[in-house]
């Protein structure tokens, strides 16, 4: 028995084997290249014949999100790296909150390349995913015009940067500027901000950094901020495990022989281990001759025998959050005529690794 096209509705599902057939390939292979598996590289030819074949098939079409993987919606995390702890954390939460829902979650990691973040929105988009949460986006005009209205978005950025999707922000310049109070109550005046890349792509390090020279100014304007950075280019992120560390080490090195300095802000709390492991491999003492404060509060800030002065972003709300408010644009609750954004709160947690600045500090 034969079904046209008026009887569609009732014929039978494609299966990954139908599109395995078509495509002259294995089962397996049509899986890997339709989930994007990380790791695994095929010919173009073969990809562009496993798309065509999923596409005339209909293969995963009106089982948006199921992405061939369950029977449940289907998402994509986009994550600059999985070292960085505060990303980690970030994914476990967003999956705790998806596996409530009956969620799938799959990861992609862009290295803040411009082209990864395209080739992430591609994936989701061909293999029917229900949508992407993006833990950072570098270039939020390029991809966020190559999505439209294709598909739900939820960013987590920054609240001074307006990107027209659904946000878990952020408001980086006041938790900058909460920094900038606490080392200049403690008798702070001359300090250095140290950070990798600093420019556009990276609105979330420029508003810290905003923050602390404002209020530096306000409270202590005979005061100053050394700025130091180090751009990182995508394939130096990819292999260098520990660049974060590495900038905060070599960077803070470099500021010792300004002797008026006597505290170091790092822009975040993997760069803080580096700058304090800097400041103790030169002989110097924490914080009796430097002051180190981070940014994150991740776990290990809390341990040895220095710990981390830093601030607390609740990262594991933002997880939460974010999964909470892609399902609910995902399962129609919110209106496509309007954005969401939600506000994280921020405190200090100030702990060892601050105090007042040495004696012989030069005015």
């Amino acid at each position: 028995m034969t079904v046209d096209g008026e009887n569609r509705g009732t014929a039978k599902k494609a299966t990954l084997a139908d599109v395995a057939r078509m495509a002259g390939v294995s089962p397996a292979t049509v899986s890997m290249i339709l989930n994007g598996r990380e790791g695994v590289s095929f010919a173009e030819e073969t990809i562009k014949g496993v798309v065509a074949a999923a596409a005339k098939l209909n293969y995963g079409q009106g089982r948006r999100g199921k992405a061939a993987m369950g029977d449940g919606p289907v998402i994509l995390i986009v994550v600059p790296n999985v070292t960085n702890p505060y990303y980690a954390t970030i994914i476990q939460a967003i999956q705790q909150a998806a596996a409530e829902k009956n969620y799938t979650s799959c990861i992609c990691t862009t290295y803040r390349s411009l082209e990864s973040e395209l080739a992430a929105v591609q994936l989701a988009q061909s293999t029917g995913m229900s949508g992407i949460i993006f833990t950072m986006l570098a270039h939020p005009d390029e991809v966020l015009s190559r999505v439209g209205r294709k598909m739900p978005v939820v960013v987590m950025g920054d609240r001074r940067v307006d990107l027209n999707v659904d946000t878990v922000e952020l408001n980086n310049y006041d938790a900058g500027s909460l920094i900038a109070q606490h080392m200049c109550e403690l008798g702070h005046k001359h300090m250095a901000y140290i950070s990798t890349t600093l420019d556009a792509s990276n609105s979330i390090r420029v508003q810290r950094l905003k923050g602390l020279q404002s209020t530096i100014s306000r409270l202590c304007p005979e005061g100053s901020l050394l700025v130091k950075s180090r751009n990182i280019a995508p394939e130096v992120e990819l292999n260098n495990l520990l660049i974060e560390h590495t900038v905060g080490h070599e960077l803070a090195s470099s500021c010792f022989e300004d002797k008026k300095i006597t505290a170091f802000i790092a822009v975040n709390d993997m760069v803080a281990y580096g700058v304090m492991d800097a400041v103790l491999d030169a002989g110097f003492s924490i914080p009796g001759d430097y002051s180190v404060c981070g940014f994150d509060n991740l776990l290990p800030s809390n341990f040895g025998k220095v710990a981390l002065t830093t601030v607390e972003h609740y990262i594991q709300d933002k997880g939460h959050n974010a999964l909470d408010l892609l399902h609910a644009r995902v399962s129609g609750q919110l209106s496509n005529r309007n954005i969401t954004r939600v506000e994280i709160s921020h405190r200090l947690i100030a702990r060892s690794s601050t105090g007042a600045p040495r004696a012989s500090q030069t005015e």
